[in-house]
């Protein structure tokens, strides 16, 4: 049957699909393009995996956690299969690319593997199912940005990617494994379809990308990050502008005075630093050393004053030693990072580092470290909470509290959780508040202006 608007053929009754994602943000935003497609293709998505008659999971490689999350939810699924042996259960993404067979061998149920860059034929490798057993695609190819704007889980927010892929071959990492070099798409493409997410309702935009400041070196045009947002900060309607994740071989003065010149731009900056001990991070094949990091962050600092600082860490990499690892503490002490994101080194098949480094930092040392710099990023974060009680802030409500459904949450500009009680929905709304309590990882506030 055709319909009649579109042009696009759908079955009488279309097939339900359950998309759920793992990982990182890009994860997110391609599951989201993934969804499209199929609605696109007449599918319609469902909630409940159990009425679906596709399932499809789009995970993530960098942590073993979220792959063995996937392999839990498959083993989940034996029993759905053998009952309704005509379900389709896929497995797409940097998992897909990265695992390919394996994922076979532990769930051999699964039907569908599709890597990191040919989600845009998704509808076709299901309908392919039809006349084979499995279909796996993890070949390379160019990437299609081609997205129903109206299909994403918050509609006042939006993930747009800019780039895919990375060049730094972090020793540690597989993501260049499984994205490949680094591709900028074009400026005038991502502003399409930023301004299209805008008309739809979209208030809050942040731009994704392996390494999201190094946009537009590959296009050798003279586009940048700083450019790219000089460009979509005119756009009316967006309130606010962001972008994850950075490298800290790439922040200049530039960017960061485009950031201070516009409000959109939102105050902050997550940028991993990975080990406080220089030996660590010639190990990691990170490009920077602790004295340069040092010096990115005083003129981070310098040029945007309320600029809020987010790193990542790595704990018990291999040759970690107790020395290594003080120096890390040290550094989060020194620079006083406002949210530390600390994750226990394990081997990822494939990388460098599983290659030609020994695991050799015991679990329960790692788990120790791990706290302590938990332990460390707390006390500092409820210090610079506490310091801001009676400071107006605008906040874009998300939704009712997670943990008190009498109250409401937003974040800041600097991305900064703050609870508050109020009267009605404001889902979706800038708010004026005024901060009056706080913990380590919330800020409470008095609504002041809606």
């Amino acid at each position: 049957m055709m319909d009649a608007e579109s042009g696009i053929e759908v079955s009488a009754t279309p097939k339900r699909v359950y998309m759920e994602d793992f990982g990182c943000q890009m994860n997110k935003n391609d599951a989201e393009l993934v969804v499209g497609r199929l609605r696109m293709d007449g599918f319609v998505r469902t909630p409940i995996v159990e009425e679906a008659d596709v399932i499809l999971y789009y995970a993530c490689s960098v942590r073993e956690h979220a792959e063995e999350r996937v392999f839990g939810r498959l083993g989940q699924l034996k029993r759905l299969k053998k009952d309704r042996p005509e379900t389709v259960i896929g497995v797409m993404g940097c998992m897909a690319q990265n695992q390919k067979e394996r994922i076979f061998e532990r769930a051999p149920h699964v039907d569908l593997v599709v890597g990191t860059q040919r989600f845009e034929d998704i509808a076709a490798f299901v309908k392919d199912l039809d006349h084979h057993a499995r279909v796996i695609a993890v070949d390379q190819g160019e990437v299609s940005y081609r997205r129903d704007v109206s299909e994403r889980p918050d509609q006042h927010q939006a993930f747009v990617t800019v780039m895919r892929g990375c060049d730094k071959f972090c020793t540690f990492c597989i993501v260049p494994f499984t994205q490949g070099r680094e591709r900028s798409r074009a400026p005038e493409d991502i502003e399409r379809e930023v301004r299209a997410l805008v008309d739809d309702g979209v208030q809050q935009v942040t731009l994704l990308g392996q390494r999201v400041n190094t946009y537009g070196l590959d296009l050798n045009c003279g586009e940048s990050l700083a450019s790219l947002l000089q460009r979509l900060e005119k756009i009316p309607g967006l309130r606010r502008l962001q972008f994850i994740t950075s490298h800290p071989t790439h922040i200049d003065e530039t960017l960061m005075r485009v950031i201070r010149d516009h409000e959109v731009h939102a105050r902050y900056l997550h940028l991993p630093v990975q080990s406080g001990s220089d030996r660590i991070l010639r190990a990691m094949n990170r490009g920077h050393d602790v004295d340069s990091y040092r010096r990115t962050m005083d003129m981070v600092r310098r040029i945007v004053p309320d600029m809020s600082l987010a790193t990542d860490w790595i704990v018990g990499f291999p040759g970690e030693t107790e020395a290594d690892f003080d120096q890390s503490v040290r550094l989060l002490r020194d620079v006083e990072f406002q949210t530390s994101f600390v994750f226990k080194y394990s081997t990822r098949s494939g990388t460098r580092a599983a290659r030609a480094l020994e695991d050799d930092v015991p679990e329960v040392e790692k788990a120790r470290r791990n706290h302590v710099l938990l332990a460390e990023q707390e006390t500092i974060s409820a210090r610079r909470h506490a310091a801001r009680m009676g400071e107006l802030h605008e906040i874009l409500v998300e939704g009712i509290s997670k943990r008190d459904d009498s109250r409401w949450f937003g974040r800041t500009a600097q991305n900064w959780i703050v609870v508050f009680r109020a009267d009605r929905d404001l889902s979706g709304q800038f708010v004026k508040v005024k901060l009056v309590d706080s913990t380590a990882l919330t800020l409470f506030g008095e609504l002041v202006e809606a």
